[in-house]
């Protein structure tokens, strides 16, 4: 299916449907059957109109979805019935990513106020909003900024929340009957992240090079967890690497890596972000929404 235009990023996949976001048009659902037949467009409505945003996202999550900007802070929740949210969590800590875990408890990853260092932490989203912090669940190696770098994610099948590291080969699962996290390895051999990074006069911290990615976007199904390759692997055919996306594919309980993928590219252009079912993997394609068939 042909978008127009590459500024939409997939914000949910249910059974039938899956929906895209838009960064140029923050409140705008795009939802699209999963036969890519025919696409209804949804303007969600919030429950207040003048607050200024900086940085809108949406999730959907079933028949909920999630409107929040973690730089006010503030998340809305709402139902795909009429696309309309109210305010569910307000003023409580600034946050990059957010996962929830129930209908009233969240994670999420934040910033330290002295250090500036990635920390993740649960929130009860109660008549009296509390929080915890994770303190030792992301390891500094360099900085505690870019090194700890990443992206939280949830699995819709099992409810379990994974967070990826960006720049070395590990991932941690939230265990809630522990209430703290397990790792797990990739199968890249970057343990410690390939990063420079520069203080400027101001304090402020900077990468001082071009960094060595190893993980890029994520996706979690049913117990798998789904890793765009950023590495070409030792004896992978440099030809496959011009013309398809690798996909590496681990069960994330038990820690085993299970196979890879290639997801070949289209009109030269190659997936920057992807989500999959049983049946099919959706990936956007420069101005595209593409549909692979899963062969099993």
């Amino acid at each position: 299916m042909d978008l127009e235009v590459n500024s939409y990023y997939i914000a949910g996949l249910s059974n039938d449907t899956i929906y895209l976001g838009n960064y140029t048009a923050p409140l705008l659902v795009t939802a699209v059957a999963t036969d890519l037949s025919a696409k209804v467009e949804h303007q969600i409505k919030l429950d207040e109109t003048q607050r200024s945003f900086r940085s809108l996202t949406i999730r959907v999550k079933n028949n909920d979805f999630f409107v929040s900007d973690g730089t006010v802070p503030i998340i809305y929740k709402g139902n795909t019935s009429d696309w309309t949210a109210t305010k569910y969590m307000e003023n409580k800590l600034f946050f990059s990513f957010f996962q929830p875990i129930d209908d009233i408890s969240l994670l999420f990853r934040s910033q330290r106020a002295s250090s500036g260092e990635h920390v993740l932490g649960k929130m009860q989203i109660t008549d009296n909003t509390t929080f915890e912090l994770y303190d030792h669940a992301l390891q500094k190696q360099i900085d505690g900024v870019f090194d700890t770098d990443g992206t939280l994610i949830r699995d819709e099948q099992t409810a379990q929340i994974i967070y990826l590291y960006s720049y070395r080969n590990q991932y941690l699962v939230y265990e809630p009957l522990t209430n703290g996290f397990t790792t797990g390895t990739t199968i890249d051999t970057t343990a410690i992240a390939k990063i420079k990074v520069t203080t400027l006069a101001s304090g402020e911290k900077k990468m001082g090079a071009p960094p060595q990615k190893v993980n890029s976007k994520t996706y979690a199904y049913n117990g798998s967890l789904y890793i765009l390759s950023e590495l070409m692997g030792k004896n992978e055919p440099r030809n496959m690497w011009k013309q398809a996306s690798i996909i590496d594919v681990y069960d994330y309980n038990k820690n085993d890596y299970l196979h890879s993928f290639y997801a070949y590219d289209y009109n030269s252009d190659k997936i920057k972000e992807f989500a999959l079912n049983d049946t099919f993997f959706f990936g956007l394609v420069g101005n595209s929404l593409v549909r692979y068939v899963i062969n099993k």
